[in-house]
């Protein structure tokens, strides 16, 4: 039987959540054994995690479509040749685009553009099947003014519920367009990898994010300080795991009466034990796709305290019964919700249990069956 041709498109594997939910679903199909793959990128791939991957699986194809460099995404700061790295950029980018379309690609069944409209020019004319993921919050969909893209694609997939439902409203003359496909959670390979990672010591909260704007940090120093200073200075602390601007929260934090006790141990590849051994797991972004973070600290059984953003945390935590939920930026309520957690004021394993008991949701066999049934709609 001849396998379907599938070629997903990413403009960069750099690490992060999305890069690294798209490997799964491609071991998911790969091992399933009837879908030859093909990846797309705007740049060569060069993170070493990811190097190390496709080396390991060399059936799956890439196909870089822009790796002149100086062409590339990096321009130059004098302006007068940044205008005409645009203008040859525009041509070459031109060409590129009718090679693979007439000649590399002409023989894949369905495109799949897996993060926000990355592809939206490449594939405009294209005449296969199209679908894209959006991995963020309707919040910044309606913000980037996306859904004028639409009509580019067959399908949208949504992370979660409430973005699905928030579209049909906006838009209910594209309601037919969008359908909600959760991200592919390998439990078992998370509760494996949690045995091998570095343990951090005694009590304490733990925040997995890169550190950024997006994320708020700033709410769970504020958050975190006072739990500490209205609680008698308990021997606990706040241990923040990711990569980012790690200097400039440091020096936030170090005007913090509770400076000692907030910690910064950089990113780790394996960070499932520094969840494990939490009194909580805290998201506290403005927004979100989905937040991934949140099914994996249910994944090694810790407790969740999040902001009820936009989209997915309410959604994952089912409304505050598998976990706490609180209003963004509102570092009081974080505050109380530590504090509660520490004093044991809340039933902390019930929640767990329900949240263990909703992981087959998330379950990748389940969502990558779904996966293969929209393809199939399309005649793959």
């Amino acid at each position: 039987m001849k396998k379907r041709k599938i070629a997903f498109c990413l403009r960069d594997m750099q690490v992060g959540g999305v890069e690294f939910v798209l490997l799964r679903m491609m071991e998911e199909l790969l091992r399933r054994g009837d879908t030859e793959i093909v990846l797309l990128t705007y740049v060569d791939i060069t993170e070493p995690v990811f190097v190390k991957w496709f080396e390991q699986h060399p059936q799956v194809k890439c196909y870089t479509l822009y790796p002149c460099k100086w062409l590339g995404t990096k321009l130059k700061r004098f302006f007068l040749v940044r205008i005409v790295q645009h203008l040859m950029r525009d041509v070459y980018r031109w060409f590129k685009r009718v090679a693979i379309a007439q000649h590399k690609l002409s023989d894949v069944d369905l495109f799949v553009d897996f993060y926000d409209f990355g592809f939206k020019s490449e594939l405009r004319n294209i005449k296969q099947p199209k679908i894209v993921w959006w991995h963020s919050s309707v919040n910044k969909f309606i913000g980037c003014g996306c859904v004028k893209h639409i009509h580019v694609y067959d399908k949208l997939i949504a992370l979660t519920d409430g973005f699905a439902e928030e579209f049909k409203e906006k838009w209910p003359q594209y309601a037919d367009k969008v359908m909600r496909i959760y991200n592919p959670v390998n439990v078992a390979n998370i509760v494996e990898r949690m045995d091998k990672g570095e343990e951090f010591p005694g009590e304490y909260f733990v925040k997995v994010a890169r550190l950024s704007m997006d994320k708020d940090i700033v709410t769970v120093l504020n958050a975190f300080n006072l739990f500490w200073v209205e609680n008698n200075q308990p021997d606990v602390r706040m241990v923040f795991v990711g990569g980012g601007e790690i200097e400039k929260y440091r020096e936030i934090a170090d005007k913090c009466a509770a400076a000692k006790n907030i910690i910064f141990v950089g990113a780790k590849s394996n960070p499932f034990s520094y969840m494990r051994g939490a009194l909580a797991n805290i998201l506290s972004s403005y927004s979100e796709g989905m937040g991934m973070v949140l099914i994996e600290a249910m994944a090694v059984g810790t407790l969740n305290i999040a902001s009820d953003c936009k989209n997915g945390p309410r959604e994952i935590l089912m409304g505050g019964e598998a976990g706490l939920l609180f209003v963004p930026g509102d570092s009081r309520a974080l505050a109380n919700h530590m504090a509660d957690v520490w004093h044991k004021k809340i039933p902390v394993q019930q929640m767990i249990d329900n949240a263990t008991n909703s992981l087959d949701r998330f379950d990748s066999g389940k969502i990558v069956d779904q996966v293969i049934d929209l393809f199939k709609c399309y005649g793959v």
